[in-house]
């Protein structure tokens, strides 16, 4: 979205503009209104007036001449009201349509020094600066020192520089949405964990804190999360323009995913060696409530938000986890949507591009203090980048609206509602077929016309509403209730009636004989023989039902020098599949299906669902430079299935405590030392034999971060011992029949490896800004006992043998140039090849490693902004997968460009 430049003071104290400098750094303006940066041009004078800081007029010329991080504003009084001043009380908005007359000094500093500090944000402890303009002359301290205020994503400072996780001062969203009874020097100096560059760190009893809330809707401080956690901010997410989640993820450490369809249609993500199919071992939520079709009893995620409507994404690991439920094994992932603004608001962000690749997405907002509407749509089409023997679409249409509205009352409590309903759709044609190793040689993007009627369809609809009030300035509460439907009709080549498997067929060379007659029917170049050489077509229809309510109080109090934030959370769910799954036979005719002579059949009826009870307790002990978080996580399910073909019911009761504790230690320069170790979990899905184990694993890290606004470094070693590692047969793997939904045992595993992730702004001299961000993982993961099974990626393992999906080595470098109106990000995603199925990486084939490259450029002009993207620039032709069914490709260079826009 566009950005206007800057409104600075001329000598006079008139309003005047002042160009905006490297504003294009990830620059999002959709949410501008409000924003606690927006007035910056009040006064600054005023605004410290307004925060009772005891502030001397030689520490006032240090923030206004000297160009200093404003540390020593980091005093200001805890509690009592503030008197009324010409900006308002001690947390009052300063309004941009309110400009006061500068005083003479800070008129000189603002012509003399356009990059120094000018109390910006509100350093008044927790003033809420609200406005339409922005600061955009800012050094990268800003954002985290200013008091307290919370500061919106798309509101940051445009000159700063945003490293991998944009974490520049842990800023949250608007500062009038500062938790309640947070107090003055909140998110100041608190801690050492806030310390700004090249500050000696204090202690975490500096000031009082935020709440230890740590997901949701606001982008959290993983300064404070006692484990490994990183944020892509909306900055991060605009500036790459990239709808495929794959592609966002690939620069997050720790982070590993299995291409399917080369679109991410359907994304398989897993966290510190997790398997990744259909991301079921992660737990996946939406502005901080689970949004997988049915979390506890059918995990796999055929569902994925369009990752282009959000503001924002967070990626817990370690302790962090435990928070979150049900699977608590490699981590979480947080998406955040865009809150309603207290202005009007109206955006829009256009793309064309190659293969007819197009994308609309929209929002409209009006709003006030007290309440506010929000309209957001987005619709994106690719017609696909496989080619079908005798023609086809093989491309898809998705499109997602959300509603949202919010109600703040402004009464003693500081209540706030909000609704939000989200109406989704897709409609892609795309199978599960790939080809034979010859064939994808030959054209690796050829799709055989046998997949011809392969479609997907699904609509969701999902409404939630949130509740928050603080009764008393120690307590804080917090209440959402929320439902998700998800219908889904996936028509799609299965197998031959009577014949070799697919995946057995295609991931061999096959030169003649039986198999080579199954293959030339397989690819339509000769017909079927009869009904063992029809081939099935499944209609695989599954209804889901995701429900619940969730809880939470936080709480704050001192035990003689130790600071607590005391957190309880309550989830009641319930969620249900219903499959109702059909048969068709097809016979090969003339290159084409035709329906062959066999009747339609029944293929599965089943029900399964879960109920499931969710208690979490963590206490936040800060003392001096030490914070330490011990956490409680309780898990009670209720899990049932019945089939209505085989007349087999089933049910189960898992109760699952679980501990962990986590811990930083600030040191010196910036330094957070951090640890812990906690127990993951992940829960048997219902209607599964007796003797199949939910997988457990105790999970230990170390790591040592610096996270301050010019740099960016984090260094996590982690090991993760498991007592039994669990595996679950899905179509999305090659299973078939019977074996559909079934989990393995899989017995001790190992899972060690070392994540790294570094970034630094670099100034130069032209107002040039460069920021080189790298990110690194190194994993070993193994199997440590000897079985057999009939889960088709792992078969007969031995101690030692490799776990499939993990590479050994992969990671990212990028490179993001400013100046001025011009931004130039080029990247490389790089991965080491990995195994399909289990075994000491010696025999199995594996899936090779690959180097993708891309760019992107963008320009501002006035309130627009033009931007053109391209993604494997190098054009690689590689194999991605050969499950389920045969050699995929990776989808071929693509480029696109666009224009967005914003008003105000």
């Amino acid at each position: 979205m566009g950005a206007r430049g800057s409104d600075g003071l001329d000598a006079s104290g008139a309003a005047r503009s002042v160009p905006a400098p490297n504003e294009l750094e990830g620059r999002s303006a959709w949410a501008r209104p409000g924003s606690a940066l927006a007035a910056s041009r009040g006064s600054s004078v005023g605004r410290l007036g307004a925060g009772r800081g005891r502030v001397t007029l030689a520490a006032l010329m240090q923030v206004l001449m000297l160009d200093l991080a404003p540390v020593a504003l980091a005093g200001v009084p805890r509690g009592g009201p503030a008197p009324e001043t010409s900006t308002g009380a001690r947390g009052a908005r300063v309004r941009a349509t309110r400009v006061e007359t500068a005083a003479p000094l800070q008129r000189q500093a603002a012509e003399k020094a356009p990059r120094v500090l000018l109390a910006q944000g509100g350093l008044d402890g927790g003033a809420e600066s609200v406005g339409t303009s922005d600061a955009r002359q800012r050094t990268p301290v800003e954002g985290g020192l200013d008091g307290g205020a919370r500061v919106s994503a798309s509101d940051r400072a445009l000159g700063v520089p945003l490293a991998l996780g944009g974490l520049d001062g842990g800023t949250r969203a608007s500062a009038s949405d500062l938790e309640p009874g947070a107090t003055p020097a909140q998110g100041a100096i608190d801690g050492g964990l806030w310390a700004a560059d090249d500050e000696p760190a204090a202690g975490p009893d500096a000031g009082a804190r935020f709440t230890t809330q740590v997901v949701g809707q606001r982008a959290p401080d993983v300064r404070r999360i006692t484990g490994s956690a990183v944020t892509l901010t909306q900055e991060d997410l605009e500036r790459r323009e990239l709808n495929d989640v794959h592609r966002v993820l690939g620069e997050v450490p720790g982070v590993y995913f299995r291409e399917e369809d080369g679109l991410g249609l359907r994304p398989n993500i897993g966290l510190r060696g997790a398997n990744p199919d259909r991301s079921a071992k992660v737990t996946l939520m939406e502005d901080g409530l689970l949004f997988a079709p049915a979390p506890y009893a059918a995990p796999a995620a055929y569902y994925f938000p369009l990752i282009t409507r959000m503001v924002g994404l967070e990626v817990y690991k370690g302790p962090a986890a435990i928070r979150f439920g049900p699977q608590t094994i490699g981590g979480a992932i947080n998406l955040r949507t865009r809150e309603v603004p207290k202005a009007p608001l109206l955006g829009l962000d256009v793309a064309l591009g190659s293969r007819f690749q197009a994308r609309a997405h929209g929002v409209a907002a009006v709003g006030t203090d007290t309440w506010g509407l929000l309209a957001e749509g987005v619709f994106l089409r690719d017609d696909g980048f496989k080619v079908l023997d005798r023609g086809g679409n093989t491309g898809f249409e998705r499109s997602e609206l959300m509603l949202k509205g919010r109600l703040s009352p402004g009464d003693a409590w500081r209540q706030q509602a909000e609704v939000k309903a989200t109406l989704s759709f897709e409609d892609s044609r795309e199978t599960y077929l790939g080809l034979s190793p010859e064939d994808f040689e030959a054209s690796p993007t050829r799709r055989y016309a046998t997949t011809a009627l392969d479609r997907m369809q699904w609509s969701r609809l999902s409404v939630t509403g949130r509740w928050s009030a603080q009764p008393m300035p120690w307590l804080t509460l917090s209440a959402a209730a929320y439902r998700h439907s998800f219908a889904r009709v996936w028509n799609r080549l299965d197998r031959f009636r009577r014949g070799p498997g697919l995946y057995e067929l295609l991931s061999r060379p096959v030169r003649g004989g039986l198999d080579g007659q199954y293959l030339q029917v397989l690819r339509g170049a000769e017909d079927s023989a009869g009904t063992d050489e029809s081939l099935v077509v499944l209609n695989n229809g599954r209804a889901f039902v995701s429900q619940g309510v969730q809880l939470e109080a936080v709480a704050r109090a001192a035990t003689g020098p130790v600071q607590h934030e005391l957190e309880a959370g309550l989830r009641f769910h319930h969620d249900e599949i219903r499959r109702n799954h059909t048969a068709t036979g097809y016979a090969v005719v003339g290159g084409a299906l035709s329906r062959d002579e066999v009747p339609v059949a029944q293929d599965a009826l089943n029900r399964a669902l879960a109920r499931a009870g969710a208690l979490h307790l963590h206490d936040t002990m800060t003392w001096g430079r030490l914070l330490v978080s011990p956490g409680l996580r309780v898990e009670l399910i209720d899990t049932a299935f019945s089939d209505d073909l085989s007349g087999r019911v089933a049910r189960s009761l898992q109760a699952v405590p679980l501990l962990g504790v986590g811990a930083v230690v600030a040191l010196p320069l910036g330094l957070n030392v951090f640890g812990g170790v906690h127990q993951g979990f992940s829960p048997v899905t219902p209607g599964q034999s007796r003797d199949v184990l939910p997988e457990r694993a105790l999970h230990a890290e170390l790591g040592l971060r610096a996270p301050s606004r010019r740099r960016r470094l984090e260094l996590v070693g982690f090991w993760s011992e498991y007592s039994n590692i669990t595996g679950e047969c899905t179509g999305s793997t090659g299973c078939l029949d019977d074996r559909i939904n079934q989990q393995f045992n899989g017995g001790a595993a190992r899972i060690v490896g070392l994540e790294a992730l570094a970034s630094l702004a670099v100034p130069l001299p032209g107002d040039v800004e460069l920021v080189p961000q790298v990110t690194y993982t190194l994993t070993s993961a193994r199997f440590l006992s000897d079985f057999t099974s009939a889960n088709p990626i792992w078969g007969v393992v031995r101690a030692g043998d490799l776990i499939p999906y993990v590479p050994t080595h992969q990671g990212a470098a990028r490179l993001v140039v400013n100046r001025g109106p011009l931004s130039l990000s080029v990247g490389a995603e790089v991965s080491g090849g990995f195994i399909e199925e289990a075994g000491d990486g010696l025999t199995q084939p594996v899936v090779p490693g690959r180097v993708l490259v891309d760019a992107t450029a963008s320009y501002r002009l006035g309130p627009f902004q033009l931007f053109a993207q391209g993604t494997n620039l190098t054009n690689q032709q590689l194999m991605v997968a050969r499950r389920p069914f045969g050699a995929r490709p990776l989808a071929p260079l693509a480029v696109q460009a666009g224009l967005r826009g914003q008003w105000p």
